[in-house]
């Protein structure tokens, strides 16, 4: 299975360019990774997958939750995974939320949304090395 992060907009050159190169490659030990990102709104992947929105009325997901669901839909035979994430002001109206397999949130706070993009793909690095039963999650 591919992990694919779909983000609104360009990634902050510097200090969170640097670290979402670092989870990617972190990612990649794993799984094949790819990160899409869009200039404008978003629009769901025509590719094969499980397709996850972050939304603030998401589903609230423990790690190793998060963990059951990547290792599940990976011996199941899913393709690619999605995860999408909104820029500064969300998802425009063209964003059909509701289109999407599943929706969690990472918290009920709100978070600048390339904070999130950090918060996310740490949060599926630290899901494979669960399943992967390394050390890195204590």
């Amino acid at each position: 299975m591919k992990i694919v992060f779909v983000f609104t907009g360009k990634t902050f050159k510097g200090p969170i360019l640097d670290i979402v190169s670092d989870y990617k490659k972190r990612i990649s030990r794993y799984l094949p990774v790819e990160v899409i990102e869009t200039k404008r709104s978003l629009k769901f992947q025509a590719r094969p997958g499980f397709h996850i929105v972050l939304t603030p009325m998401g589903k609230s997901l423990g790690s190793r939750e998060l963990a059951d669901l990547i290792e599940r839909h990976a011996s199941g035979g899913t393709k690619n995974m999605f995860f999408y994430v909104g820029g500064p002001d969300g998802f425009d109206s063209t964003f059909k939320e509701d289109e999407a397999d599943m929706k969690i949130s990472l918290s009920a706070m709100t978070f600048n949304h390339q904070v999130v993009r950090i918060m996310l793909m740490e949060q599926v690095y630290r899901a494979l090395t669960i399943i992967n039963s390394m050390p890195y999650h204590r």
